[in-house]
């Protein structure tokens, strides 16, 4: 939609200044391919510029590209690596994700 495409250009705008939820909201979009073109390779380059600053929403979305191999060749001891930086700050879903896997 005509919005997707509008969002993605300020989130654009905003994650090249380093904003971490603006980096994250653009690849969010990239993965789900609105306002782009899907394309895994960006959504994990821009989950990784968040997460690298401690956003526990993007760690989380990280370790699932990894644990997926969508983006990233499949890698579960760095997606395990990354649902536990989420899980410090208190994200459940990288509770249940580590769980789900066996770690306590």
């Amino acid at each position: 939609a005509n919005d997707d495409t509008q969002a993605v250009a300020w989130f654009r705008k905003a994650a090249e200044q380093g904003l971490a939820h603006a980096q994250y909201n653009l690849g969010v979009m990239y993965k789900e391919g609105r306002g782009v073109a899907n394309d895994d390779t960006q959504a994990v380059a821009w989950f990784r510029k968040a997460a690298e600053q401690g956003l526990a929403h993007a760690q989380y979305n990280l370790g699932v590209m990894y644990k997926e191999g969508r983006g990233v060749a499949n890698d579960d001891t760095q997606a395990v690596a990354w649902f536990r930086k989420a899980a410090e700050q208190g994200y459940e879903g990288a509770k249940a994700k580590l769980l789900a896997l066996g770690i306590r």
